[in-house]
């Protein structure tokens, strides 16, 4: 499931009424990213729900770059826990509040802007932010209760029937629950499984683009540091993106 995806689930679950219930409902997360450990985190709040988050690598480590939290994202963790939202705002370069937008990549002009400042004052929502991934989901995984997340425990497929679902693991294992959610990224065992189709490969639903994309960090003292947040040069058939994440270093990507 996509990150916004996961999000606007997170905000309907913390919105759930369990408090009368009495049954506990097992709830299994393929996937320990960002939108694995929001939604875990949200459940948290439900006392009649056991959440089990099933990561596939044998341990975290830091991986990723930056990645933009837009103003609608930062108000839902905002509304799920304004302790959680405070450690990543402690972490977050904003850049909604600065210019931002698209530039022609030979003439160096503004096709155009990008307005992220008056639509978030407007609805009193957080400036469009980016954050680094690693420490996104380190502060998610910091919430948790011990035992919540499984490494090692990649999802292989899963079976439905009367009484929930059957899950099993690339080990072998087999674990029962009622719900399982599938936030286990672009080669989701879930989605292949839902679907009917491979995980990779042609017929799995994923396609290439025809663009090969470069990333990179750097350190750069920009003459609009402090006024531009991200530019978008478009060219024929490329285009090259440069976005301010803070303390004079900028990420890069070039989709060619």
């Amino acid at each position: 499931i996509p990150l916004r995806g996961v999000l606007r689930t997170v905000t309907r679950v913390a919105s759930l009424d369990t408090s009368e219930s009495t049954q506990e409902l097992r709830v299994v997360i393929a996937g320990a990213g960002v939108g694995g450990l929001a939604l875990a985190n949200a459940l948290q709040k439900h006392p009649h729900v056991r959440t089990t988050v099933l990561e596939k690598t044998s341990a975290f480590k830091r991986f990723g770059g930056p990645i933009q939290l837009a103003s609608n994202a930062m108000q839902t963790l905002k509304e799920l826990d304004e302790e959680t939202y405070k450690l990543i705002e402690a972490k977050a370069t904003f850049t909604g509040n600065l210019t931002n937008g698209i530039k022609d990549g030979i003439r160096d002009e503004w096709y155009a802007m990008f307005d992220l400042k008056n639509p978030a004052l407007e609805r009193g929502m957080p400036y469009t932010c980016v954050v680094e991934r690693p420490d996104l989901q380190n502060i998610l995984l910091d919430k948790l209760p011990e035992g919540v997340v499984r490494n090692a425990a990649g999802v292989q497929t899963y079976t439905q029937h009367e009484g929930g679902v059957t899950i099993e693991l690339e080990d072998g294992e087999k674990i029962d629950a009622d719900v399982l959610i599938g936030a286990d990224g672009i080669w989701s065992a879930v989605r292949s499984t839902m679907h009917m189709n491979p995980t990779k490969g042609e017929g799995s639903g994923t396609s290439y683009s025809g663009y090969t994309v470069y990333a990179g960090e750097l350190d750069y003292d920009s003459k609009d540091n402090g006024e531009v947040g991200y530019k978008v040069y478009i060219g024929p058939q490329q285009y090259f993106v440069i976005t301010d994440i803070g303390n004079g270093r900028y990420q890069w990507y070039a989709f060619l």
